[in-house]
């Protein structure tokens, strides 16, 4: 009984040994513990899309708790610039098999985005992503349109909160 004891002991710490070291948050960036968001650039055509982005970006900073969001720049260790690069709506799907009325597209948002140290200018990190959602065509394409925008814009802030805080070990 004290032998099966002894070795189900050591079997246990040969197991968990090798989750020494392990955390279960992402390790963020040295000197990063609290980031400004800085106005985002938005270079596509599509108008007012910068400030769908602008709030999920904010949204994600404030829910991912791996750095605190600082109001002003001087104030924070690094800012985020955002550059809004392309916008893309596609079809994917029609009605009909005459392929003459689209009835789901895909709308995709590409971006660029750096990590800055405010007080040398020197960049810490970058990220290119896109984030992408699908929406049917209802009555009109720009109602339709406006409900794929949110889940678009968490994914590209989401991609690119990652890419940028996210330091590997």
């Amino acid at each position: 009984m004290k032998r099966r004891f002894y070795l189900l002991n050591c079997l246990g710490a040969l197991l968990f040994s090798g989750c020494m070291g392990y955390q279960l948050d992402g390790a963020t960036r040295s000197g990063v513990n609290t980031v400004a968001l800085g106005p985002v650039i938005n270079n596509t055509t599509e108008s007012a899309i910068e400030i769908e982005v602008t709030h999920a970006m904010r949204s994600r900073l404030q829910f991912d708790g791996r750095v605190r969001l600082a109001n002003e720049p001087e104030n924070a260790d690094a800012v985020i610039q955002i550059t809004l690069t392309k916008f893309e709506m596609r079809p994917i799907a029609y009605k009909s098999e005459f392929r003459t009325t689209p009835d789901l597209y895909r709308l995709k948002i590409t971006g660029e985005a750096e990590l800055i140290n405010p007080r040398t200018g020197n960049v810490i990190a970058r990220s290119g992503t896109y984030g992408e959602s699908t929406f049917e065509f209802n009555s009109d394409l720009t109602s339709s349109k406006r409900t794929a925008l949110p889940p678009a814009a968490e994914e590209i802030a989401g991609f690119m909160l990652d890419d940028l805080i996210e330091a590997w070990r």
